[in-house]
């Protein structure tokens, strides 16, 4: 092969992220602080472990996390909320509301509209945007291993977004999601939504919604590869 050529041949270059559940309380606690970090910075919103205020800008903190790690930084993390939803507090959805999606598919014998988890606090450091880690962890966080944790029954995802989160992730990973009601405008989200981009409250049935690729075959913990 000549120079020329050899110049011209583009090498992809390979990422491996590492993913797992946060267990400890150290883990736990640089979770928090990344979420907090990017949160504030970006969109001027405080935790709390105890207690909301939407005047205040204050949110709850998840209850567990999914760690995303390259070379044991943690470079991205995903919340998971056990109750206490955003959809319940800012779109007041109801049991009532999701147990009549479930009844117009067909899932109603499966699934209870009183069980309901939901992903959110999804956060990349700046550096490490742009290179497929969020996209991959979104995917990653759809799997069994992680919205089914410790349940004694099955739960559905519930979330909230604008619009064109929903298109940007949810859409691109063929990760269905049904609207059940609009979000009202709050304080809280000011620097979050996009001048008039509505945003919604939204329903995932994870046996039925999720591809197999992200639901079944992406064990946590476990190591993924990211063409940059």
């Amino acid at each position: 092969m000549t120079l020329d050529l050899i110049q011209q041949v583009e090498v992809a270059k390979k990422l491996t992220c590492q993913f797992k559940i946060a267990e400890s309380s150290l883990e736990n606690h640089q979770c928090q602080s990344l979420i907090s970090e990017i949160y504030y910075k970006k969109l001027g919103i405080k935790f709390s472990e105890s207690h909301y205020d939407i005047e205040a800008k204050i949110e709850l903190y998840p209850h567990h996390y999914l760690m995303g790690l390259v070379n044991d930084e943690l470079v991205a993390c995903m919340g998971l909320y056990l109750h206490s939803t955003n959809p319940e507090r800012y779109a007041k959805v109801t049991e009532e509301n999701i147990d009549k999606l479930l009844i117009k598919v067909g899932a109603a014998n499966r699934y209870s509209g009183k069980n309901i988890r939901e992903l959110s606090k999804f956060v990349v450091k700046d550096e490490w945007r742009n290179k497929g880690i969020g996209k991959l962890l979104m995917g990653v966080a759809h799997s069994k291993d992680f919205i089914h944790m410790n349940e004694e029954e099955p739960h559905l995802l519930v979330a909230c977004a604008n619009v064109s989160i929903f298109k940007y992730f949810s859409d691109a990973l063929n990760i269905h999601t049904r609207i059940i009601k609009p979000v009202p405008f709050y304080k809280i989200h000011e620097f979050y939504r996009a001048g008039s981009e509505p945003m919604e409250s939204r329903l995932t049935i994870p046996d039925i919604d999720i591809p197999a690729q992200w639901y079944q075959h992406s064990p946590i913990p476990g190591e993924y590869e990211i063409e940059i």
